[in-house]
């Protein structure tokens, strides 16, 4: 098995913000499970019985990030399988906030005719919870099969039925519309660019026939008997 990479080395979104959502390096963009601060290659045949398939098209999808909020539990041990996708007819967006850290957030949103390239996790119910009371309550974490349908992903890896995702309730927007996470971009410059206290939101509505997920108001904690039907 090749030797683990130690996210310990890459930088912490919370030291330099402006390299939100990703400052991973190009050789660890490939599929790759985290586990307790280091990154092994993502093997076939990965069991993921009992997760849940959860985008993400933040900084969740950075191994560093998923350091700095499990280390020191149990969920840290639990290893998160992280894979690259491509979804057609959505987007990453800007919200129209600033995070604690110094960043400006991103989110999930319709883009018709847009080709996004994000990642895919599964996450046990303790990585889940964590997770989830790391997110604001102005994020819902909605999914439905008409997420899980336009993912474009390897063959070899079993299909989700539902794939879930963190929503916003709105976008940061400008004369142009949304603004949208260009991945070819450096993520310093679109930072600095990011004048939220000057510009303006627009609703993201989720779609109607998608299923929320209810979470505590003050914890953000997802009930239980709900956690209990998604994995």
């Amino acid at each position: 098995m090749p030797a683990p990479t130690h996210t310990r080395t890459w930088p912490s979104l919370v030291d330099v913000p402006a390299l939100y959502p990703d400052a991973r390096n190009r050789v660890n963009r490939g599929p790759l499970l985290y586990r307790a601060g280091k990154c092994f290659p993502l093997e076939q045949g990965t069991d993921l019985a009992g997760r849940t398939a959860v985008l993400a098209v933040g900084s969740n999808g950075y191994p560093r990030q998923l350091r700095d909020k499990l280390a020191g539990t149990p969920a840290d041990l639990q290893g998160v399988p992280l894979l690259p996708i491509i979804l057609d007819g959505f987007d990453v967006a800007y919200c129209p906030v600033r995070s604690r850290k110094g960043y400006v957030p991103v989110t999930l949103a319709r883009h018709h005719g847009a080709i996004c390239l994000t990642w895919l996790q599964w996450l046990t119910m303790d990585q889940l919870n964590l997770i989830s009371a790391s997110e604001g309550s102005r994020y819902s974490l909605a999914g439905s099969q008409a997420l899980a349908a336009p993912a474009q992903m390897p063959a070899q890896w079993p299909r989700p039925r539902i794939v879930y995702g963190w929503w916003f309730d709105s976008l940061f927007c400008t004369r142009d519309g949304p603004v949208w996470l260009n991945i070819y971009r450096p993520n310093r410059s679109q930072q600095a660019g990011l004048d939220i206290e000057h510009g303006s939101s627009c609703s993201n509505p989720i779609p109607k026939d998608w299923r929320v997920i209810p979470r505590d108001a003050q914890t953000h904690r997802i009930d239980d008997d709900f956690m209990s039907q998604l994995c």
